[in-house]
C-alpha cells in the first residue's frame, strides 16, 4: 500500500480544487511511491508528533493544518515549520495536510463537530455558489445513451445525494456539410435533417474540461453542437459550516456545558447572559468561522458554535442568535477522530492512529479564585 494510493483516496473525497487560494493542502513531504507502515492523524504536525509517529511505527502523518503554509525559502531550523520538514525528510516520513478542502465539503470538519454536539441530519450552512455550469449538447438519438454515460463517468450530473442526473428532450436538427468537412452522416453541399436529442447536465466548474473531453470523445459528430451556461445555483454538498436541529430543545446553559464536555474545552466563551433560554437549531463551523455569523443567523439557528471570535464579534452578534467560541483546536478535533476512523474502515493493511501529543499552541489558565 503506497502513499500515493492513500492520497488518491483522500482527494477523491475532498479534491484539492476545493481548497482556498491561500491554502496549501495535499502531499507536502514524501514520495508517493513509498509503502505505508502506519498512519498517524493529528491536528498539527510538528517535531513532537513526528517523534511519536516513529515510536508508534508510522511513516505517514496526516494533519489538518499544513506545516508548510506560506512557503519555505530555506531549511535552517529557525522555525517550527523548517525543523519539522527537515525532520520528516531525515526520517522518511510523509506529511499530508487536508485543510480547507475538508472544511468546505459536506461530511467534513464542520459535520464532525455537528455530530459530536448531537445535531441531527446536518446540512451545509453556507452553500457555495458560482461553482456549477450547465452543459447542453445535441446528439443523434442512437448515441445519446453513450454520450450521457461518458458525461456521468467524467463527473457530470451530480446533485447532492444523487448522481447520473440529466434531462433529455427530442427534436429535429439540420446542418449542411461544407468543403473540407468529414461528416458522420449526410452529403457535402446538401442540407441534412436528422432526429437528435438535447441532453442537459449540471457540471462543476472545476470538471468542465474533463467532462468536455469525455463527451467529445463519445460523440459521433465532427463538430459537436453545444453550449455552456453559467449558473448561480449553490451546491448543497459544498460550502462552509453545518446546521441542523437537536432532537429536542435544551437550556442554553445545558448545551454550553455539553459542548465543553464533548470537545474537551477548558473554557467556552458565549455572547449572552441568559442561560435559561431554550435552543434547538444549531449552526457550527469548525476552526476560525466567526466571520460567518451572518450566515449562521440567516440559517435560522438559535446558536452558532465556532472559534476565534473577537470582542466586537460578540458585541455585534445578530439579534436572536448566541455566539459560542469553543476554541480553534477543540472545534476541529472531532474531525481528526472521524478522519482516522474513515481511513481505518477503507484500509486494513496498516494501522491508523490518532496522535496523543499535546501540542496545542493556545492554552487556558483556569482561575479558581
Amino acid at each position: 500500500m503506497t502513499v500515493g494510493t492513500l492520497v488518491k483516496w483522500l482527494e477523491e473525497r475532498a479534491p484539492l480544487r476545493y481548497q482556498e487560494s491561500y491554502d496549501n493542502s495535499g502531499l507536502l513531504v514524501g514520495d508517493a511511491q513509498m509503502n505505508i507502515t502506519g498512519v498517524l492523524c493529528s491536528l498539527d504536525a510538528d517535531e513532537d508528533v513526528l517523534r511519536e509517529a516513529i515510536a508508534r511505527g508510522c511513516n505517514v502523518v496526516l494533519s489538518h493544518h499544513p506545516i508548510i503554509f506560506k512557503g519555505l525559502k530555506r531549511l535552517t531550523g529557525s522555525s517550527v515549520a523548517e525543523r519539522t520538514v527537515a525532520f520528516a525528510i531525515r526520517h522518511d516520513i510523509a506529511l499530508y495536510a487536508g485543510h480547507t478542502n475538508w472544511d468546505s465539503i459536506a461530511g467534513g470538519v464542520s459535520f464532525s463537530l455537528a455530530r459530536r454536539l448531537g445535531i441531527q441530519n446536518p446540512k451545509v450552512m453556507m452553500p457555495r455558489g458560482g461553482a456549477l455550469m450547465q452543459l447542453v449538447v445535441y446528439v443523434p438519438k442512437d448515441f445519446a445513451a453513450d454520450v450521457a454515460e461518458a458525461a456521468f463517468l467524467a463527473g457530470a450530473g451530480h446533485l447532492g445525494n444523487y448522481d447520473e442526473c440529466h434531462f433529455t428532450s427530442e427534436g429535429t436538427g439540420t446542418f449542411r456539410p461544407l468543403e473540407g468537412a468529414n461528416p458522420f452522416t449526410g452529403t457535402k453541399g446538401v442540407r441534412e435533417v436528422t432526429r437528435e436529442q438535447r441532453l442537459e447536465f449540471v457540471v462543476p466548474v472545476a470538471l468542465k474540461n474533463q467532462v468536455r473531453d469525455a463527451v467529445w470523445q463519445a460523440h459521433p459528430y465532427e463538430e459537436v453542437a453545444h453550449s455552456w451556461i453559467s449558473l448561480d445555483n449553490s451546491t448543497s454538498d459544498l460550502g462552509y459550516g453545518a446546521v441542523g436541529n437537536l432532537p429536542k430543545p435544551v437550556r442554553l446553559g445545558e448545551f454550553i456545558a455539553r459542548a465543553a464536555r464533548e470537545l474537551g474545552a477548558d473554557a467556552v466563551r458565549y455572547s449572552t447572559a441568559n442561560l435559561e433560554r431554550m435552543v434547538q437549531r444549531i449552526s457550527v463551523c469548525g476552526g476560525s468561522g466567526a466571520e460567518f455569523i451572518g450566515a449562521a443567523a440567516a440559517s435560522g439557528a438559535d446558536v452558532y458554535v465556532t472559534s476565534d471570535a473577537k470582542y466586537h464579534g460578540f458585541q455585534d452578534t445578530p439579534s436572536g442568535i448566541v455566539l459560542i467560541d469553543v476554541g480553534h483546536g477543540e472545534s476541529e478535533q472531532p474531525f481528526i477522530e472521524d478522519w482516522a476512523e474513515a481511513i481505518r474502515s477503507e484500509f486494513v493493511t496498516f494501522a491508523v492512529l490518532i496522535s496523543g501529543s499535546d501540542n496545542r499552541p493556545v492554552r487556558t489558565y483556569l482561575n479558581h479564585g
